[in-house]
């Protein structure tokens, strides 16, 4: 407990240097809370259109429902496809004119008859979708197969290229906010350079003369990394409407509070090891010394 107050004194006594430290962390925490909620959010886009059909084939139009129906056993029959649907083209018919249904003059063009039946079918996981593709395209009677492959694999690149820019300026941030409280702590210990060596001098072991440093260490990072979940989540309510419009049927708010509870919790805990790491390093020479 006096170890706590000594910490809480010093930073009464110095606002200015502690302002800035906790600042800097609270920079880091918020980049890396931004991140890591991106990174899930972006999985659960890739999740989505892994299980969504993928792969649309289209039957010739004189092609009989025996052969529509014989397909679609096959591939419900494959250990890689999660699901199978049949567009007959009555069902197709009625998508079109749905689509089209401020334009009268193309409902009145179009019937039933020239537009053609297909299987909508989708795999298990990504890697599958190959393997739906080249089984559809041998199949007999298909017109032509619509692969959706270049938008996951997109998605799939751009996440992983976030992921590694973030990880750089998460990385990059963190070294700063350490050296910069490993900084401040040095400053305000090497003030007390004559009261430490008279607390040496009366039997003061190290542990206890460090402990008020790395204290303060600890502080400044649970501070930050809690403000920096703070300035996220005013983020994420600020931004949540038009991430949900621009997604879509792609549903990834509310964030679960066992989520959320884990990414607090787990950001405090690095804050204060990063920064209790920082104040420990700060006084750990001037203590040898």
């Amino acid at each position: 407990m006096n170890s706590l107050t000594a910490a809480l004194t010093t930073i009464r006594r110095s606002p200015y240097q502690a302002l800035v430290s906790i600042l800097m962390v609270s920079v880091t925490f918020f980049v890396a809370y931004i991140f890591s909620f991106f990174i899930a959010g972006a999985n659960e886009v890739l999740s989505y259109f892994e299980t969504q059909p993928q792969i649309i084939a289209f039957f010739e139009l004189e092609t009989p429902s025996s052969s529509i129906d014989s397909l679609k056993k096959k591939m419900e029959s494959q250990w890689y496809v999660d699901s199978v649907k049949i567009v007959t083209q009555d069902e197709a018919l009625k998508i079109y004119q749905e689509d089209n249904k401020t334009d009268p003059l193309l409902l009145e063009l179009v019937t039933a008859d020239i537009l053609p039946a297909s299987i909508e079918v989708a795999a298990k996981d990504l890697n599958s979708l190959v393997l739906v593709k080249d089984e559809l395209e041998k199949a007999p009677d298909i017109e032509d197969v619509v692969y959706q492959e270049d938008i996951v694999k997109t998605l799939g690149s751009w996440t992983q290229s976030v992921r590694m820019i973030g990880a750089g300026a998460i990385l990059t941030l963190a070294t700063i906010s350490f050296l910069i409280i490993m900084i401040v702590v040095a400053m305000k210990a090497a003030h007390k350079r004559g009261t430490i060596k008279i607390m040496r001098y009366i039997g003061a072991t190290s542990w206890y003369i460090k402990l008020p440093f790395l204290l303060e260490g600890v502080l400044y990072g649970m501070i930050g990394s809690l403000l920096g979940f703070g300035a996220t989540m005013a983020a994420l309510m600020y931004a949540s409407p038009w991430v949900s419009e621009f997604l879509g049927e792609v549903h990834i708010f509310p964030i679960p509070p066992e989520f959320l509870a884990a990414q607090v919790g787990a950001g405090t805990v690095a804050g204060m090891l990063l920064g209790g790491f920082a104040g420990l390093l700060a006084v750990q020479r001037l203590i040898k010394q």
